[in-house]
C-alpha cells in the first residue's frame, strides 16, 4: 500500500514538474526552420512574414529566399489571429536585437472576425511565459473561458510536441525551410473546390482583433520598423464571396485609416480561377505557391 502510495506521489511531483518546466522553458527548446527560437537565430533579415497556415503554404520560401539575398522567413501558425501576431511581434522584439528590412503581416479578413481563442497550440511553445499570461489574459477578457480551456493551454497543449520531440523534430526540420512548407502540395479535386460548402455570413469583425491590429501599426512605426500587410489569394469561391469582400472592406477601411501599406490578392497577376493551383479554398498547391509568389515578388521589392 505504501509502495502504491509513493508511486503516485512520485508521478505527481514528475508530471507537475514537467507541465510547469514546459510553460516556462519550451520556448528555449531548440527546433530548426519554424517558430520564432529559430527566427531569433537567423539575424538580420530582408523580409519577415508573420502570418497563418497561408502565408505557410501560398508563399515559396525557396523563391523568395532566392530574391531577397537568401534573407526571408515565415512565422505562420494555423489560424494565426492578429491578438497573438501582436504578442509574437513583442516576443520578437524582447527576445532579440535583429533587425528587418520590411516585416509583411498577413491580411486575411476572417482572422479579423474570429473570436479570441487557441487557433494553434504552436503558439503556446513558441511564447514564453509573459507571452503565455499575456495571450491567456486576452481569451479571459474577450471571450468564454473554462476550465477545459485552461486546461488544454497549460497543461496538454505542446505536450505532444515535447514527448515526441526526438523523433518529430527530424523530420519538421525537413519538412519546412525558414517556416515554409517545401513538399510538393497536390491539387485538390475540382469536384472538392467547386462544392465545398460556404457560409461566413455570419462573421462580423470583433473588436479585440482591430485593435491589435492597430496596435501592430502602432509598434512597428514607433519603432522605425518598415511594414506591409499582404493578402494572399483564395479560390474563387472564396475570394469573390460576397461575405469575404465584406470583410475585406472592414479590414482595408481599418488599414485606410491608419494609413498602413497593403497589397491586395486583386492587386497582383495570379489566376485565382485556376483549381491546378489551389489544394483547398485558402492554400495553394506547390504549382500555385511558385506561381503567385513569382507573381508578388516584384511587388514587394517596390518602395512603397
Amino acid at each position: 500500500m505504501k509502495k502504491s502510495i509513493a508511486t503516485i506521489v512520485i508521478s505527481i511531483i514528475i508530471t507537475s514538474l514537467t507541465v510547469i518546466g514546459k510553460n516556462y522553458c519550451s520556448y528555449l527548446i531548440p527546433v530548426h526552420n519554424r517558430g520564432i527560437s529559430s527566427l531569433t537565430q537567423q539575424g538580420d533579415l530582408n523580409k519577415l512574414f508573420i502570418g497563418s497556415s497561408s502565408f505557410r503554404s501560398n508563399l515559396d520560401i525557396m523563391q523568395l529566399d532566392g530574391q531577397f539575398d537568401h534573407s526571408t522567413f515565415i512565422l505562420a501558425y494555423g489560424g494565426n489571429q492578429y491578438i497573438a501576431t501582436d504578442i509574437q511581434y513583442d516576443e520578437i522584439k524582447q527576445r532579440s536585437s535583429q533587425r528587418f528590412d520590411t516585416i509583411v503581416i498577413e491580411l486575411n479578413p476572417m482572422l479579423l472576425a474570429e473570436e479570441v481563442k487557441l487557433s494553434d497550440t504552436r503558439v503556446t511553445w513558441d511564447l514564453s511565459w509573459e507571452g503565455k499570461k499575456r495571450l491567456w489574459k486576452s481569451m479571459a477578457e474577450y471571450s468564454n473561458v473554462s476550465f477545459p480551456l485552461f486546461y488544454e493551454y497549460f497543461i496538454t497543449s505542446g505536450m505532444d510536441d515535447l514527448i515526441t520531440y526526438p523523433l518529430t523534430e527530424p523530420f519538421y526540420a525537413t519538412r519546412y525551410y525558414k517556416g515554409a512548407k517545401t513538399d510538393n502540395t497536390s491539387p485538390g479535386s475540382l469536384e472538392y473546390l467547386d462544392n465545398e460548402k460556404i457560409d461566413i455570413s455570419g462573421l462580423q469583425p470583433v473588436y479585440a482583433q482591430e485593435e491589435a491590429l492597430r496596435s501592430l501599426i502602432t509598434k512597428c512605426r514607433e519603432d522605425g520598423q518598415d511594414f506591409i500587410f499582404l493578402e494572399t489569394p483564395h479560390y474563387y469561391r472564396l475570394q469573390d464571396n460576397a461575405d469575404y469582400q465584406r470583410l475585406l472592406e472592414c479590414a482595408t477601411d481599418t488599414l485606410r485609416k491608419n494609413e498602413a501599406p497593403y497589397i491586395l490578392a486583386s492587386d497582383v497577376d495570379f489566376d485565382y480561377h485556376n483549381p491546378e493551383y489551389f489544394e483547398d479554398l485558402s492554400h495553394m498547391s506547390a504549382a500555385g505557391r511558385t506561381e503567385y509568389t513569382s507573381a508578388v515578388i516584384s511587388m514587394l521589392s517596390d518602395d512603397r
